[in-house]
């Protein structure tokens, strides 16, 4: 397994739309090696997800997971899903603002307006179709990273760029004002 690059916020890769993998590819050498070194990275760098166009492959796959971890404290743990060429077929009409960060945009968090739950169907890495409610944190986590295969960061959907911080500072300032400014 390999620790693989992060494109960061800048290199044309994250603004491409990404390509499908055909079915009787997904399970190749190639996409399979890609996948775990996908987990790896993600795991490395305390992520919550990762697409592939954040490691410079333009194709339509993505791996959420993880422990508890300091980089999302109010979050549990959510199993290791692996998904190709996902697609939301459901949105609730419910949304929710909370804090988003990227590992394709270092350092930076803000306050994205996001559906709380969502259909999301695609394969799993066996290659078979697979259906999935998410719902809270997993949820943002799919919507976030399906935004990557289409050529979107977080910072696309914020609707208001105030609280947009360094990480430093949301964790000095941030997270006093999440109760009143940011209705978090």
């Amino acid at each position: 397994m390999s620790i693989l690059k992060v494109a960061q916020l800048g290199h044309p890769v994250l603004r491409k739309k990404a390509e499908p993998v055909a079915p009787d590819k997904i399970g190749s050498p190639e996409i399979q090696t890609l996948i775990d070194d996908m987990i790896d990275t993600k795991n490395e760098y305390s992520g919550a997800g990762l697409a592939a166009p954040q490691v410079h492959v333009p194709l339509n796959i993505i791996v959420i997971g993880m422990e508890a971890n300091s980089r999302y404290s109010r979050n549990g743990d959510i199993l290791i899903e692996v998904m190709i060429n996902p697609k939301i077929t459901d949105f609730s009409e419910e949304m929710e603002e909370d804090w988003e960060g990227c590992l394709s945009l270092t350092d930076l968090w803000g306050v994205v307006k996001r559906s709380v739950a969502v259909t999301v169907t695609g394969f799993d890495r066996k290659g078979e179709e697979v259906e999935v409610r998410a719902e809270g944190f997993s949820a943002r986590v799919f919507q976030h990273e399906i935004d990557h295969l289409h050529g979107k960061v977080f910072i696309d959907r914020m609707s208001d760029l105030k609280s947009l911080s360094f990480v430093r500072e949301y964790y000095k300032y941030g997270r006093r004002q999440e109760s009143e400014e940011y209705e978090v």
